[in-house]
């Protein structure tokens, strides 16, 4: 080799040094603006501290049954005092031997306070009383320490000769009364 082809070569090595350097130093300068962001992963809902078959839940005063719950499937989860049910079944009683059921695809309970919602997936729930009396509603929630059943919801009442349609709903078990809010209509036969 000539003296000036290798003094070639090093000013190329030199060149591409300097250009990889020039690279580098680009890169780390402007680094955490070209960076590609941390991609948020969503919050999984909270996993359940019991999965249970069978789930049975009973509420009762001095003896007597107010009302119980029963569901094919429960997920408890102890820090909401929650559980959340799957095919639900309830039945109410009252002191004076009115009872009063629904079945529901799903629902939940709050296991502190005992209140509870039920609802369908499509369609209405079905509330039978023992009078000849059928409420019909998406959902209904109840309040355990008014002893209220209750619903925003479109409802119809049906019964001997009787037809209340209207929207939303308070029906008080202890009272045995009954209060459709809005839009109400009234069918006798």
């Amino acid at each position: 080799m000539t003296p000036s082809t290798v003094r070639a070569a090093r000013a190329a090595l030199l060149g591409m040094m300097v250009t990889l350097m020039a690279t580098i130093l680009v890169f780390v300068a402007a680094g955490p603006a070209r960076r590609v962001p941390q991609a948020s992963a969503p919050i999984l809902p909270q996993r359940a501290d019991a999965d249970l078959q069978a789930f049975s839940f009973t509420q009762s005063k001095g003896g007597l049954v107010d009302w119980k719950i029963q569901a094919r499937q429960a997920q408890l989860f102890e820090a909401d005092a929650k559980a959340v049910l799957n095919d639900v079944h309830v039945t109410l009683m009252g002191t004076d031997g009115v009872t009063m059921t629904v079945a529901g695809d799903e629902g939940t309970i709050n296991t502190t306070s005992k209140d509870f919602v039920i609802s369908r997936r499509s369609g209405n729930l079905a509330l039978i009383l023992n009078g000849g009396f059928t409420i019909y509603t998406p959902w209904i929630r109840w309040d355990n320490q008014a002893l209220r059943i209750w619903t925003d919801e479109p409802v119809r009442i049906t019964g001997p000769r009787l037809e209340v349609t209207g929207e939303g709903m308070d029906a008080f078990l202890a009272s045995r009364e009954m209060r459709v809010r809005h839009n109400v209509r009234v069918g006798i036969y």
